[in-house]
């Protein structure tokens, strides 16, 4: 479904490794995951936490991005919806995952947009994409 190739020197990504179609859970990041209290290079926030996965800390930042990290919710029907984490109790148990928002193509990078996850990265940094600085949700620099 994925591996983790080089871009270049220093980076790497998260791509397809066949076509995925919008709504395909790409990774269950509540597997092998740590969570943390603060902020790291790979991290992935989770309201007040942060968690490391192995293959979450490869999924680059795109500000038209191909994925995006919700929850699972069972209803009541026993299936299984993917829903963001505004939608739980403050205190509800999160069931984070990494979902396909439009369909992958085979070889295509895997990308989420960090600004919809992070109040404040560990480190900043100027976008590939569009070239603008990317700092966090809160959309100002750290002092």
């Amino acid at each position: 479904m994925y591996e983790i190739k080089k871009i270049d020197e220093g980076h790497r990504g998260l791509f397809a490794t066949n076509p995925l179609k919008e709504g395909t859970v790409i990774l269950w990041l509540i597997t092998d995951s740590t969570y943390l209290p603060h902020p790291t290079r790979t991290s992935i926030q989770i309201r007040d936490q942060h968690l490391e996965h192995y293959e979450g800390g490869h999924v680059n930042h795109h500000c038209t991005p191909n994925a995006k990290i919700l929850s699972v919710m069972y209803g009541l029907d026993g299936n299984a919806h993917y829903v963001p984490f505004e939608a739980f109790a403050e205190r509800s148990k999160l069931n984070p995952v990494l979902v396909a928002s439009k369909d992958i193509l085979d070889g295509e990078e895997i990308t989420f947009d960090y600004d919809t996850t992070e109040e404040k990265l560990a480190e900043p940094f100027q976008c590939r994409c569009h070239g603008r600085w990317v700092y966090g949700w809160n959309g100002f620099p750290r002092t």
